[in-house]
């Protein structure tokens, strides 16, 4: 009697064997392509917070530095010298970026130590600080900052020290308040004022960059203060930012 087969133990077909395989390749793919997603979203938030946090520092380090530009421990007293703006600053002057140089009385030093020259009260002296930032041939925007009792006697402190990696613009304009109402009435290149005294604030622009790509290579276009900028198509993560600030010292 021939022996009875049970349909479980039939085994597949050729066709179902086929069958069974492709849509076991598509989950597989589906599956990668899911995990490959997942992967570039996490890289892209990644890279957007290093670029957040990066350009906060800069910010910050920049505005230390124009809030108190100008200021004068003796505002009627001649002998302090009451430029904020110095004439360094200047247009295209580095790798097609700008560089601005920034000027205030402290008594504290680049380093933020207070001036160990002591005047007949037993007090730090007021020394001219000045602060200056542009890039270098690294795509850095540095700052330097020189410290001494006249503009002739300045001493570097700090050479081009880096801020912030992958800044490939660096552009600015300044604010002048033409008819003294206190109010900015234009804003132009450095150099361009009719009255270095009359520049009340800055606007600076920023091209920043990240460092892996992980986006789709496309053309990018950014519009700075007084000028363009062109991105790779590298398909790096970049930010344009304006970043406002007002000199106190000459605030109303």
């Amino acid at each position: 009697m021939p022996r009875r087969t049970h349909p479980l133990a039939a085994g597949f077909s050729l066709m179902e064997l086929m069958v069974a395989l492709f849509l076991t390749a598509v989950m597989l793919l589906a599956m990668v392509q899911l995990v490959n997603a997942g992967a570039s979203t996490s890289r892209l938030q990644d890279e957007q917070a290093d670029l957040q946090g990066r350009l906060r520092f800069a910010a910050g380090s920049i505005f230390t530095a124009v809030s108190g530009a100008g200021f004068s421990p003796e505002p009627w007293n001649e002998a302090f010298e009451r430029a904020a703006i110095g004439t360094d600053s200047g247009d295209d002057v580095v790798f097609s970026s700008d560089r601005l140089v920034v000027r205030t009385w402290s008594d504290r030093n680049c380093f933020d130590s207070f001036n160990p020259d002591l005047d007949g009260s037993g007090q730090p002296r007021f020394y001219i600080r000045e602060s200056a930032f542009d890039l270098n041939g690294s795509n850095f925007l540095t700052r330097t900052c020189r410290y001494g009792p006249s503009p002739t006697g300045l001493v570097t402190q700090v050479r081009r020290q880096g801020l912030l990696a992958g800044v490939e613009a660096f552009h600015l304009l300044f604010g002048e308040d033409v008819n003294a109402d206190g109010d900015i009435d234009r804003w132009v290149r450095a150099g361009r004022w009719s009255d270095e005294r009359a520049i009340k604030g800055i606007r600076a622009g920023i091209v920043l960059a990240g460092e892996a790509s992980v986006t789709e290579p496309r053309a990018q276009s950014f519009e700075l203060p007084g000028a363009e900028h062109r991105g790779g198509r590298d398909g790096r993560l970049r930010h344009a930012v304006e970043l406002g600030y007002s000199i106190r010292s000459r605030c109303r």
